[in-house]
């Protein structure tokens, strides 16, 4: 067979150029917008839960309708550990014993919640924990102690901190819990469904500007392993 004339050789040559080229540059185009903005693609949505769970009843204030339950009810492990936990079904049933279809006609919950209250109930009878799905998620690279984010907020002398909450305005500490969580997660208690970019944006130059900020050390071993 008589080999092929050299513009034909060169041919897939380019075609394997241009294909390389297009993946670099879509990789690139993602990357770009993830660092600047919110993940593309709906990748930043929150995840659909097995039982809906709206902060603004649980967490919300009692003059427009919701518990006030304070952040640490749920999140009990937000005060003394590394990670804030989601509550197990015990928890929910401390309330829903009482919350549920047999006391709705008196008005404690809305006719529309009481197939989520009954799933809560059908858990704990069956010894089936809920299946919570994971809204923020770090890097498996990266150490975010909550425990110690939250003492630095909540205790110590009264002083003022500029913290990375969008205008950067001076805040007054010690504040509350639910105060000092809202810095990295916006008002939770204002949101029925927690989305992943509604409060700081988590990313690395975040916390760098926070702890600049606020005089904490920014060697690479104390966020990262």
């Amino acid at each position: 067979m008589p080999p092929l004339p050299p513009t034909r050789q060169l041919i897939p040559l380019a075609i394997a150029g241009l294909a390389a080229t297009a993946i670099v540059a879509f990789i690139l185009v993602v990357l770009f917008i993830s660092w600047f903005s919110n993940p593309p693609f709906g990748w930043g949505d929150a995840p659909d839960q097995p039982i809906s769970f709206p902060h603004t009843v649980h967490a919300g204030p009692v003059e427009e309708g919701g518990h006030a339950i304070q952040c640490e009810f749920c999140h009990r492990n937000v005060t003394t550990g590394a990670a804030a936990t989601v509550p197990a079904v015990e928890v929910c049933v401390i309330c829903h014993q009482q919350i549920n279809g047999a006391n709705a006609a008196a008005g404690v919950a809305e006719p529309e919640d009481l197939i989520d209250i009954q799933r809560v109930l059908d858990k704990h009878s069956d010894g089936r924990p809920i299946d919570w799905e994971r809204v923020h998620r770090m890097p498996d690279h990266v150490r975010f102690v909550h425990e110690a984010h939250l003492r630095f907020l909540t205790q110590g002398e009264p002083r003022t901190v500029t913290l990375p909450v969008g205008d950067e305005k001076p805040m007054q500490l010690p504040v509350s819990v639910p105060e000092a969580c809202s810095v990295c997660h916006g008002d939770v208690a204002q949101m029925t469904e927690v989305q992943p970019q509604q409060g700081q944006s988590l990313k690395m130059g975040t916390c760098l500007d926070c702890h600049r900020e606020n005089d904490v050390s920014t060697d690479c071993t104390i966020c990262h392993k």
